[in-house]
């Protein structure tokens, strides 16, 4: 299976890489947190995991 990565770092181990799949659920797990406070954490959620489409 073909892994991707959010951030990597010149001269660390890929080990050290912040895996695609972790960094937008990450994401997507605060911006629920933030945006609960005025009903719109579903929203946010889904922005939280669609924020770097297309990059």
């Amino acid at each position: 299976m073909t892994k991707f990565y959010a951030h990597s770092v010149e001269g660390k181990p890929v080990e050290k890489w912040h895996r695609l799949e972790e960094h937008l659920v990450g994401t997507a797990e605060l911006a629920k947190q933030f945006a609960a406070e005025f009903g719109s954490g579903e929203w946010a959620y889904l922005a939280g995991l669609w924020h770097d489409l297309g990059k």
